[in-house]
């Protein structure tokens, strides 16, 4: 009796092993397939065709981006701020007054082009990106540039060329790698707007009618981007001259040294200036004086707040620039409220709404 009691015994429990085992399995390959669920949605990818002509593959949702130097970092604050994992470059004090505080504690990775190369490669992988976007000007090794940045950081690396007059495609490449266009469509519109008023003007202005403008940078104004420069763009789109001719173009923003004999020479019709300091030496010293443009007060000061409108760097902010020297060189073609055109621009471009004191402040001796 006791043997088959024990027999009993031993069938149940051998039972309820099997049920628990087939349980253990069941459970086992839920996980798994849970696991294998999740995993197909991480690796989840589209393609994307860049301005170099790269077919790069990307995550099909980008949550994450992560600028490249500080040309790109301007354009994608601009668009997709929420998106930025990080900087290329700090933001200023000046530009800290016209930028949400939430992005000024962001990580530093440096830039990857320019004389400041310094990208920070572990900086750049702890931040995780689901892309890493470079924005600029097309340069003769860009694809392998892209290619080898990729590579090592193993994060999808996409190139968009961006120039003054074609900044309306930029932002629509833009929205389309992100898959969302409603921030960027508006931004690629007034774009073109304000390039096609910009063409049209200097279309229509004769070339007796042009005027010449020589942009004063450095400590003492004797620098500047000279004709051609991709720095000075916004002098020729506006349908002015730049009246540093005949000397050689400077690749780096800082421009060619030239004399105060040659801008004597070229007795240019409008001085603008970088900084205060220039500003004021040109207003007070004797040498200058002898120029045609101070004796007429035709001499301003660039507003450079967040950035240059000039270009330093030569991003989006030219937009505003083509606007304000357009403006002032030649008022009756543009006849623009200058200072509602800076609250609209800072607030669709910038995502701040400033004030009239803060506009004054903006276009201090600019006009």
């Amino acid at each position: 009796m006791k043997q088959v009691n024990r027999m009993k015994g031993l069938v149940i429990l051998l039972a309820l092993v099997g049920v628990m085992t087939g349980c253990g399995k069941q459970e086992a390959t839920d996980q798994a397939t849970a696991n294998s669920s999740q995993l197909s949605q991480s690796v989840e990818t589209r393609q994307f065709v860049d301005s170099a002509g790269r077919d790069v593959t990307i995550p099909a949702t980008i949550k994450k981006i992560a600028p490249s130097g500080t040309l790109s970092q301007i354009v994608l604050y601009t668009s997709f701020p929420e998106l930025l994992v990080g900087l290329a470059s700090p933001f200023s004090e000046e530009a800290k007054v016209y930028v949400d505080s939430q992005y000024w504690d962001l990580p530093e990775f440096g830039q990857f082009y320019g004389k400041n190369s310094s990208l920070n490669m572990e900086a750049l992988s702890a931040a995780a990106p689901d892309v890493i976007i470079d924005i600029g000007e097309s340069k003769k090794t860009v694809k392998e540039d892209m290619d080898n940045l990729q590579a090592q950081l193993n994060i999808p690396v996409i190139f968009i060329e961006a120039n003054l007059e074609n900044m309306s495609s930029t932002y629509e490449q833009l929205g389309e790698l992100i898959g969302d266009t409603t921030a960027t469509e508006p931004l690629a519109i007034y774009s073109q707007k304000v390039i096609d008023q910009a063409l049209t003007v200097k279309q229509e202005i004769l070339e007796e009618q042009r005027k010449s403008v020589y942009l004063a940078s450095g400590t003492v104004g004797l620098d500047t981007n000279a004709e051609g420069s991709f720095h000075a763009q916004v002098i020729e789109t506006i349908g002015a001259k730049n009246a540093a001719t005949g000397v050689d173009v400077a690749s780096s923003g800082s421009g060619t040294t030239v004399s105060m004999e040659q801008i004597m020479q070229w007795q240019p019709d409008y001085i603008i200036t970088e900084s205060p300091d220039v500003y004021n030496l040109i207003l007070k010293d004797p040498t200058w004086a002898t120029l045609t443009a101070v004796k007429e007060k035709r001499v301003y000061k660039i507003p450079t707040a967040p950035y240059n409108f000039m270009g330093f760097p030569p991003s989006v902010n030219r937009l505003m620039g083509i606007q304000w020297l357009g403006n002032l060189v030649y008022p009756e073609e543009y006849q623009l409220d200058l200072n509602q055109v800076t609250s609209e621009f800072y607030q669709l471009f910038y995502h701040v709404k400033v004030t009239p004191e803060q506009v004054k402040e903006i276009l201090t001796n600019a006009s």
